[in-house]
């Protein structure tokens, strides 16, 4: 996605590089400067006890002493929510309050295939709760909450759901019959797979404990699944596929919800 350098050098004016770094990671209270923009951190990037990271507001530069990272605030948040460069600057934009770039057509129609997967993503969250709390899904209760010491609570926070056992519940419930989703989404999404022999649509997840993964923006972009079979034959944990809306390398189970939680308790100073 190419965008205009115009539009980066408004984002960069409209952009406190103090108020961004500062969502993310605490200042050091005693050795920063607010009164001149002079701001002092232990390093996020290494392991560090003494704040050797330096971020100059009115300059909108950081730069550690300790590994010797340094740039903008878009450098900071690629680095940082492990970004690429359009998301990082969509990301700055929204949080200060500029309309996102305009995408090329090509980007935008890739932007509305991930839309629309998500929704497939989504219906299936919604899906497996409600396995996990039908009938079916009593050994799956069983296991959480007495095996594991899970609460109602945390089950719920955690949108933990269940994949009934079965070869077809969720292309049944979710597919052209259920819910009308097309069977190519579905694949998209890997909810279902194709089968090699007759071409028919088998779900990906079956008699599994389910767990949605999110990604920075919120949106279900794939599933962990814990066999419940002791003898199961495929592997004890499962994860989606790589997808248009699942990328392993950029994704982390529960990190938005981190993020999100140390925005709120980690005040500017």
């Amino acid at each position: 996605m190419s965008i205009p350098a115009s539009y980066i050098e408004t984002l960069r004016d409209r952009v406190s590089i103090a108020e961004t770094i500062g969502r993310r990671i605490p200042f050091d209270p005693k050795k920063s400067l607010p009164g001149k923009g002079d701001y002092w951190a232990c390093c996020p990037f290494h392991g560090e006890k003494t704040p050797s990271f330096h971020v100059l507001d009115r300059q909108g530069y950081f730069y550690c002493f300790g590994c010797h990272e340094k740039g903008s605030a878009i450098d900071f948040v690629m680095k940082h929510d492990n970004l690429s460069f359009p998301e990082a600057v969509e990301t700055l934009a929204l949080e200060a309050g500029m309309a996102p770039p305009v995408k090329d057509k090509r980007e935008a129609k890739r932007e509305q295939k991930r839309a629309t997967l998500s929704e497939v993503t989504e219906a299936a969250v919604a899906f497996f709760q409600d396995r996990l709390d039908s009938a079916a899904g009593a050994a799956a209760r069983a296991y959480l909450m007495e095996k594991r010491g899970l609460t109602q609570e945390t089950i719920d926070r955690f949108e933990i759901g269940f994949a009934p056992d079965g070869w077809d519940a969720a292309f049944k419930a979710l597919g052209p019959g259920g819910m009308g989703f097309d069977k190519d989404l579905l694949i998209g999404a890997d909810i279902c797979s194709r089968s090699d022999r007759d071409g028919s649509l088998y779900d990906r997840f079956r008699n599994r404990v389910m767990f949605p993964i999110r990604d920075l923006k919120g949106r279900c972009v794939g599933f962990g699944g814990r066999a419940m079979a002791p003898d199961e034959k495929t592997a004890k944990y499962l994860n989606s596929r790589e997808t248009e809306l699942f990328k392993k390398g950029h994704t982390l189970y529960n990190l938005g919800r981190i993020r999100s939680r140390l925005s709120e308790e980690r005040p500017l100073l």
